[in-house]
């Protein structure tokens, strides 16, 4: 496995690829790696014959400067986990790299997918993710690029970019990763404690409530996600930041259940800020 923390050396072994026609997956992270970013390494290997992972923070999608602080780091596991799941490269840039001093910043958005949920809550987010995604988009040259639907939100902002700006990568979703008690799979889950990590539990119990309320014939969409409040709410420590019913495609609030709809919430349990979403079909 090659490791590379400069923008020359990626360029010129991703120059030397194309050059074999290889076709070339990428899988970028923020670190902390798990079961749940293995998942996108093993699609990307089934679909590529290269694959390459970034590792890094990007510190202009934070909107609060004491999450960025706090964002667990651990790059030698990272790299073992990388090296034993056949990653061919790891792009491993500084903020310095990255973010050379210019004096024309860009800032790009997509007002209607960012209106809502997290774009609703954390202003600034998404405006960092389509910079950094757009600048790695292009080192890396890559055929594909592969994003857990945990950041359902993210991922359909990147499709769309890539769509909308002709990008020469294709988006592949790669469905969530969950623990055996049903917790997505997240770095932030290192941050809790074990009475916290217990009660986040209610976060895949609530889809599962949902889908059950569903099937009883419930239609009321504010009765329903009344009913959900109420259940996630009977954790100690725990504050909704949303919970929301879009539209899977808008990303827009919906004003009845019918069809196919996303389910979305963000949840502080303690200080940890988790996100999760599913899809429900609504018969």
């Amino acid at each position: 496995m090659i490791v590379v923390s400069e923008i020359s050396e990626l360029k010129k072994i991703v120059s030397n690829w194309k050059q074999k026609k290889e076709i070339i997956g990428f899988c970028p992270t923020m670190g902390t790696l798990h079961a749940g970013h293995m998942d996108l390494v093993k699609v990307s290997k089934e679909k590529t014959t290269k694959t390459i992972v970034s590792i890094f923070i990007n510190p202009t999608q934070f909107n609060d400067p004491k999450d960025f602080e706090t964002y667990p780091k651990n790059t030698e596991t990272d790299l073992k986990l990388c090296e034993e799941n056949g990653v061919d490269l790891v792009f491993l840039p500084s903020v310095g790299v990255m973010y050379p001093k210019s004096e024309t910043p860009i800032q790009m958005s997509i007002p209607s997918l960012q209106s809502t949920l997290c774009g609703r809550t954390r202003p600034g987010h998404f405006e960092g993710v389509l910079q950094i995604v757009s600048k790695l988009f292009h080192l890396t040259e890559a055929n594909f690029g592969f994003f857990g639907l945990k950041d359902y939100q993210q991922y359909r902002i990147i499709k769309a970019l890539t769509d909308e700006l002709n990008f020469p990568i294709q988006i592949v979703g790669v469905p969530t990763k969950r623990e055996a008690d049903g917790l997505a799979m997240s770095s932030r889950n290192l941050r809790l404690s074990l009475k916290d990590r217990e009660t986040a539990t209610l976060i895949p119990r609530m889809f599962q409530l949902a889908k059950k309320t569903i099937l009883s014939g419930e239609r009321n969409l504010s009765v329903w996600r009344e009913i959900l409040t109420d259940f996630l709410l009977t954790g100690m420590n725990v504050k909704i930041d949303y919970l929301e019913v879009v539209d899977p495609f808008t990303l827009q609030p919906l004003s009845e259940l019918r069809g196919d709809v996303l389910l979305a919430t963000a949840v502080f349990v303690g200080d940890v800020r988790l996100i999760d979403n599913e899809i429900i079909t609504c018969p």
